[in-house]
């Protein structure tokens, strides 16, 4: 398996020209819920040693009631998977316990949640552009589908498109 672990950048300065206020966009809590594990996931990636998956699986069953909170960490895990396969330059992201990820989302993670966001209202045409930003590329297809799964689970997707 290649080495993912340079395809992510934690993002420490909060003044950055590349990151948004939380509150000023249009994510649901839901929406925000995935970012907070999406957030654990990147820095998995950026960071092995640290095991921080372990942590996103169960931020994901505190959030999400059983069955659904592993199976959503599960496909939030397979969406940044294949974001690390198809982007050329580094995903930024503010780290999981960074003072600033509660109020900020970077250019990239906010991609990355307009995706889904639009995903889950059948917007595909939207959806596709976002994923087409977060995967900097032709290569967004299993994105795509790794985050429609997450709008089956909720049941915002009734038959899959992007599978």
């Amino acid at each position: 398996m290649a080495d993912l672990s340079n395809s992510f950048q934690t993002v420490s300065d909060h003044n950055l020209k590349n990151t948004s206020v939380i509150e000023y966009l249009s994510f649901d809590i839901f929406e925000i819920s995935v970012l907070r594990i999406m957030r654990y996931f990147c820095e998995a990636v950026d960071q092995p040693a640290r095991q921080t998956w372990k942590l996103a699986f169960r931020e994901a069953e505190k959030i999400f009631p059983v069955p659904y909170g592993a199976t959503i960490a599960h496909a939030i895990s397979v969406a940044i998977d294949m974001v690390c396969v198809s982007r050329a330059r580094n995903f930024c992201y503010f780290q999981w316990n960074s003072l600033q990820a509660k109020d900020l989302i970077t250019d990239e993670e906010r991609y990355f949640l307009m995706t889904l966001h639009h995903i889950r209202r059948r917007k595909k045409s939207v959806a596709r552009s976002y994923a087409m930003m977060v995967s900097e590329g032709p290569q967004f297809g299993d994105f795509l589908a790794a985050l429609e799964r997450i709008g089956v689970i909720t049941g915002d997707v009734e038959s899959p498109d992007f599978n």
